[in-house]
């Protein structure tokens, strides 16, 4: 089955990463790729959990947020470079059949950013086995391939404080 988890509000990455834990919970082999969330050595706290349950999980990017925690936009040739990295291991985990799910997190925003084209994302989508939990998240607008997810669901801003310019907070946003 094939999740997505998108739109402009907060709870993406929460929604996958506790999906994977229930999995994990439940006995299934799982694993995770962060797209475009910073260098390996960047510790959003989400790894921290990860580490203690011995959950395989990769980190591709370069790092977005600032220590002031601000978020830096825009691509750099690095952070293509990088998406195409996130890619090549998701596709390896998925011929290697060793997972029963597999978070690629803000592989969709890769998209819109610019990271990775739309071709390639529906390849990996193609190629997923059906006994394969496939969970997508991140900002995406494009409805033909959300159409190739079997849920989809849209987390919808209706009202957030960096509105009112408070910033990224450790343990909250990251």
């Amino acid at each position: 089955m094939i999740h997505a988890y998108t739109g402009d509000g907060k709870g993406k990455t929460t929604a996958a990463v506790g999906l994977l834990i229930r999995a994990f919970g439940a006995g299934r082999r799982v694993g995770v790729i962060f797209f475009d969330k910073g260098s390996e050595t960047y510790r959003h706290n989400e790894l921290v959990v990860l580490d203690r349950l011995s959950i395989e999980y990769h980190v591709t990017g370069l790092e977005r947020m600032k220590p002031d925690g601000s978020f830096r936009f825009g691509a750099l040739e690095e952070d293509k470079v990088e998406a195409a990295r996130g890619i090549e291991l998701a596709t390896d985990i998925i011929s290697a059949g060793r997972l029963d799910l597999l978070v690629l997190d803000e592989v969709l925003t890769t998209m819109t950013y610019g990271l990775l084209d739309k071709k390639t994302i529906e390849e990996l989508i193609d190629r997923c086995p059906e006994e394969l939990e496939l969970v997508l998240t991140g900002r995406c607008t494009d409805k033909e391939l959300l159409e190739k997810a079997d849920l989809v669901t849209k987390m919808v801003k209706h009202k957030h404080y960096f509105d009112r310019g408070v910033k990224a907070r450790p343990g909250i946003e990251f």
